[in-house]
């Protein structure tokens, strides 16, 4: 078998946007105002970028497919951050649902030189302290913090940087000069970025994970696609994402993917289970790989640099973070 970092999806009780810095004025709502750039590390096709929590440093996977921002329990004890007696999230990932007690942030969270008041965040009782080539990972940088902004997430310079959200703005091209390509039909639910997509000719709703290693669908769309006998041919992988426990997902291989107007043949995609009426699958981090995009929750865009080829989604040999 083969194992894969899938998904870190979750549905959350007590979600919320960060708060802004700054005063906006009603005349330059719609200015480019850049509020933190990072460097951008990625290794196996997983993102992370260098926070502080309490003056601390913190390593965090960037995961827009997460609802909320996380911390390890080990890292919450590290930092000796109090709980939140009052609030408790549940998680939902791959494998069993776990439920603990948010942790509180008296100094909220540094990202690049801006501090951003967040008040709390979920605990997970997971460990991913362990990542690819032995990066320690503290936590996730979650929706709820990254879809406050428009953000401006560049893999190729291997840089992010948040931008003041442009919300009614009709103008709100990305921030660069060169080609850009508008994935059309874009939608937002609780905190996520929805794209349309179409798979052997069936249509579908993604949410844009950039959390997950690899694209996968979900088993309610494999099985309206008619492959349940296929299924059972399949090369399985052992998955795991927002719980402690690991699972065992189907491999297949498709014919054609489209994700607006990229096409990308031959995919081979996991079948993961996902929470019911979330989404039809994800569009992971081998659909950015060598991208630049720009990802607006507050007018509901998205816009990539086309590729000179298209990658060829797959789910790739890695290493689990354990």
């Amino acid at each position: 078998m083969t194992w894969a970092w899938l998904p870190l999806l979750m549905l959350l009780g007590l979600a919320g946007c960060a708060s802004v810095p700054g005063a906006n004025r009603a005349d330059d709502i719609c200015r480019l105002v850049p509020l933190a750039q990072m460097p951008l590390e990625i290794r196996a096709n997983l993102l992370f970028v260098w926070a502080k929590i309490n003056d601390e440093p913190v390593t965090l996977l960037v995961d827009s497919g997460a609802e909320r921002t996380l911390l390890t329990e080990a890292t919450v004890d590290r930092l000796r951050l109090p709980r939140d007696t009052q609030h408790a999230t549940r998680t939902f990932g791959i494998g069993n649902p776990t439920t603990t007690w948010d942790a509180k942030l008296p100094h909220g969270i540094v990202l690049g030189t801006t501090r951003f008041p967040v008040d709390t965040v979920t605990v997970g009782r997971f460990d991913i302290n362990q990542g690819p080539d032995g990066i320690t990972v503290d936590g996730l940088l979650g929706a709820d913090i990254l879809l406050a902004f428009d953000i401006d997430l560049d893999l190729p310079a291997h840089l992010v940087t948040f931008y003041r959200g442009r919300r009614g703005c009709s103008d709100a091209a990305p921030p660069w000069k060169g080609p850009h390509i508008e994935i059309s039909g874009v939608t937002t639910w609780r905190d996520r970025l929805l794209l349309p997509f179409r798979l052997d000719g069936v249509s579908g709703v993604a949410v844009l994970d950039t959390g997950a290693q690899v694209s996968s669908i979900s088993r309610s769309m494999a099985e309206r696609m008619g492959l349940a006998a296929a299924m059972a041919e399949d090369r399985t992988v052992m998955a795991h994402g927002a719980s402690p426990n690991q699972v065992p997902v189907h491999v297949h291989r498709f014919r054609e993917l489209n994700v607006g107007p990229a096409v990308i043949n031959g995919p081979v995609l996991p079948i993961v289970p996902m929470a019911a009426g979330l989404s039809d699958g994800l569009i992971g981090v081998d659909f950015l790989r060598s991208r630049r995009a720009w990802l607006s929750f507050s007018t509901q865009q998205i816009f990539v640099t086309p590729l000179q080829e298209e990658p060829r989604v797959a789910a790739g040999r890695s290493n689990p973070i354990n």
